[in-house]
């Protein structure tokens, strides 16, 4: 799964300690510019002056300017730039999504995020960084153009245009079945967000939902809180007042220690649970897809078949597929899922992906992080027997 957008695929750079400098120095330096050159010969280099305004969930660092004000002071998608905040200098690459591994730094035009934001890829940013509220920020130009195969590439946007899309309403809600390995026919499916209508595809899920009688949902995005705020459709709304959904909300990131306790506890009480099952988070995309991933593979999936339903995503939202976008598709397996599969697996060469008995180190992974041997047996039965 090569490819040559990998080769800017790296961590950033972390300049520590900028250089500080007299006061009569810069005078000497301006006099010094200002008379070699004329006003018409002297070109600023992009720079733009902000704070940190506030911290999102997901642990991102938000600015106070947009990507309207970015482009004003020179900056463009696929840019390499470095963010300054009190004394220390980070280098990323500036993207209109979340085109980096986990826990690698970018800065981030999200198309739902009101502004820009930077953070460390599905863990936000380190605890050194946090609490700056107020705090000022200076962004300036590292490599014009760097990352702009990269952005070209992974720059994928879907729209909330129910017209706009020529497929079935559960396709447009991201919504099937899992099928992979031994898991039971109609026992666990997965989807976008029946809950919240933020990309206005929860009324179809719960349509979809009540058509294939789900008994129980695990819900990998809200919080209690959260649940409280939305205006539920109405088999959805079932659901969650007659208390058959699991909340589980999880950043999007497995190598994390609350990932792993939170998601293993909810696992325990799956079983516990009737089925059909349905997994979600917001677009049913990489936290659903990391979880899914991991019941196929603990039900004896291949990893021809997990990555076959992972991608399904893909073409609901973008219509990418392998036959008719091979090395994106390639790619997007190779950023995304294969480092959440390597972390489960404990596999350090993503080329022995398809060799890996799947089954047993998935097991391995539940058994080494706190789940019972009877507690493993009782999911694998409740997923792989049909109702």
């Amino acid at each position: 799964m090569k490819n040559s957008i990998f080769k800017h695929l790296r961590p950033p750079a972390i300049l520590q300690r900028g250089w500080r400098v007299s006061l009569p120095l810069i005078l000497v330096s301006l006099i010094t510019l200002t008379s070699c050159f004329g006003d018409d010969d002297f070109v600023n280099e992009p720079m733009l002056k902000g704070k940190i305004s506030s911290y999102n969930e997901f642990g991102a660092a938000m600015l106070d300017f947009t990507e309207a004000d970015m482009a004003k002071a020179g900056f463009t998608l696929g840019d390499v730039i470095s963010i300054t905040i009190d004394d220390m200098e980070i280098v990323m690459p500036y993207y209109d999504g979340y085109y980096t591994r986990n826990g690698e730094y970018l800065c981030v035009a999200y198309p739902t995020y009101p502004s820009i934001c930077f953070t460390a890829n599905n863990i936000g940013v380190p605890k050194e960084l946090t609490g700056l509220e107020g705090h000022d920020v200076i962004v300036r130009m590292k490599e014009k153009g760097g990352r702009l195969d990269v952005q070209q590439a992974l720059s994928m946007k879907y729209t909330n245009v129910r017209s706009d899309y020529p497929i079935t309403d559960g396709d447009f809600a991201n919504a099937r079945a899992v099928n992979a390995g031994h898991i039971a026919k109609g026992v666990l499916l997965r989807s976008s967000s029946p809950f919240c209508n933020d990309i206005n595809r929860a009324h179809y899920v719960s349509e979809y939902m009540e058509r294939e009688k789900v008994k129980t949902v695990l819900n990998l995005a809200d919080t209690e809180v959260k649940m409280q705020s939305y205006d539920l459709p109405p088999y959805s709304r079932k659901l969650w007042e007659e208390g058959d959904v699991i909340l589980c909300p999880l950043k999007a990131d497995p190598t994390a220690d609350d990932y792993n306790r939170r998601l293993i506890e909810a696992l325990k009480e799956l079983p516990t649970r009737p089925a059909p099952y349905v997994v979600h988070c917001m677009e049913g995309k990489d936290r659903t897809g990391y979880v899914c991933a991991l019941l196929e593979g603990l039900c004896g999936a291949t990893y021809e078949e997990i990555v076959a339903d992972y991608l399904i995503t893909y073409d609901n939202y973008y219509q990418i597929n392998p036959a008719n976008a091979r090395d994106l598709c390639n790619t997007l397996v190779s950023l995304r899922l294969n480092t959440c599969l390597m972390h489960y697996t404990g596999v350090y060469d993503e080329a022995q992906l398809p060799n890996v008995d799947y089954a047993k180190a998935f097991s391995n992974y539940l058994l080494s992080h706190s789940m019972s041997q009877q507690q493993l047996d009782a999911l694998v039965k409740v997923l792989t027997t049909a109702n």
